[in-house]
């Protein structure tokens, strides 16, 4: 007997779940990989999601979705990103005497 392929495929985060970075700072996204075990890895299907906004001090979610050649849907994961306000003190050098 031949049987629908009615499992899911699984996404894994890459990196981690929570990232905070302070306003104006380069936000890069770790990304995600997604097997099934028909058709095997999908990372390339991945639909992300990612309105992160680095000028702009809020919490973000970055979504990762993905469906194998069945029209199976993983659950969907998530990664925060908060972007708080600058922090970061500058940093004054005396030229000369």
């Amino acid at each position: 007997n031949i049987t629908a392929d009615v499992t899911v495929p699984v996404i894994t985060l890459l990196g981690d779940a929570t990232v905070s970075l302070e306003l104006g700072s380069t936000y890069t996204d770790a990304g995600a990989t997604a097997v099934d075990n028909i058709d095997g890895a999908i990372t390339s299907s991945i639909a992300t999601v990612n309105p992160v906004d680095v000028n702009t001090v809020g919490t973000y979610t970055v979504t990762y979705n993905v469906d194998d050649a069945a029209g199976n849907s993983a659950a969907q994961v998530t990664r925060t990103v908060n972007i708080t306000a600058d922090v970061t003190v500058p940093v004054i050098t005396l030229l000369g005497d």
